[in-house]
C-alpha cells in the first residue's frame, strides 16, 4: 500500500501577491458545518439544495482533515493565481456538476467535497505547470520492497515500511493522479461488481470539471503572461 500525503505546491506566484480570501471562507464554513452538525447527503430523493449543501458535509474529522488539507495545499496558490471570482467559480461549479451527477445517477446518499477538490488540483496543475509539489510517502510490503530496490534503505525496516519526501513536476503530477484514480475506480468497480462507486468516480469526475473549466475561463486569465521568475 502506499500513502501520499502532499505538503506544499511550490508555485511562481509569491505567497504574499495576493491573499487566498475565498479559499479561506470555503474551509472556514466546511470546518464550520461540520463542528454545527450539519448532513446533508445528496441522493435521488434529496432537495435540490444538497447538490451544493452535500460539498460542506463530511463524514467524521478524519474526512473533514484530508480534504481541508489537500485544499490548503491546492487551492491557497490557486486562489492567488486566479483570484477570488473565478476560483469560486470554478469549485462551485464543480462541486455543482458532481452533486448534480449523484443526484441522478447514484442509489446511495453521498456526501464531500472531494471531487470540486480534485477539480482544484487539475486546474492547479495545468494553468501552473512549472510548480513542483513536494509529497511525504509511506509505503507498505510489497511496495516498500520496490521502493527498495531503487533507493537503498537507510534501515533495514525500510524493506518493509518505507517513507520519506519526494518532489515531483505539476506535468507529471497532472498525468499521475488521474492514472491513480482510474486505477482505484476500476478496482472498487469490479470488487463490487462494477457498481457504481462514488469515491474514485467522483475524483474523476472532478478531474474532468477541472479540465473543462481551464476550457471555460477566459484566455486573459488561463494565458495570462507570467510576471514572475520560477520558483
Amino acid at each position: 500500500m502506499f500513502f501520499p500525503i502532499p505538503l506544499e505546491l511550490k508555485t511562481a506566484v509569491p505567497a504574499h501577491t495576493k491573499a487566498p480570501a475565498a479559499n479561506a471562507l470555503l474551509i472556514f464554513i466546511n470546518v464550520l458545518i461540520f463542528v454545527c452538525g450539519g448532513f446533508w447527503p445528496v441522493g435521488p430523493s434529496t432537495g435540490l439544495l444538497t447538490i451544493v449543501l452535500y460539498g460542506f458535509t463530511h463524514f467524521g474529522w478524519w474526512h473533514l482533515v484530508m480534504n481541508m488539507w489537500a485544499l490548503c495545499v491546492f487551492g491557497n496558490p490557486l486562489n492567488r493565481r486566479l483570484g477570488n471570482s473565478y476560483y469560486l467559480l470554478v469549485y462551485l461549479g464543480s462541486l455543482v456538476f458532481v452533486g448534480l451527477v449523484g443526484r441522478l445517477l447514484t442509489t446511495t446518499c453521498l456526501v464531500g467535497a472531494s471531487g470540486a477538490i480534485f477539480a482544484v488540483i487539475i486546474v492547479a496543475l495545468m494553468l501552473m505547470p512549472a510548480a513542483v509539489l513536494e509529497t511525504a510517502y509511506l509505503a507498505l510490503f510489497p511496495l516498500s520492497l520496490l521502493i527498495g530496490l531503487v533507493r537503498r534503505p537507510a534501515y533495514g525496516l525500510n524493506w518493509f515500511i518505507a517513507w520519506g519526501l519526494v518532489s515531483a513536476p505539476a506535468l507529471a503530477c497532472l498525468v499521475l493522479i488521474p492514472l491513480m484514480e482510474l486505477s482505484d475506480w476500476l478496482f472498487s468497480a469490479s470488487y463490487y461488481g462494477w457498481a457504481w462507486s462514488w469515491g474514485p468516480a467522483a475524483h474523476l469526475l472532478g478531474v474532468l470539471c477541472g479540465v473543462a473549466a481551464v476550457l471555460m475561463l477566459p484566455a486573459s486569465v488561463t494565458l495570462r503572461r507570467r510576471a514572475w521568475a520560477a520558483a
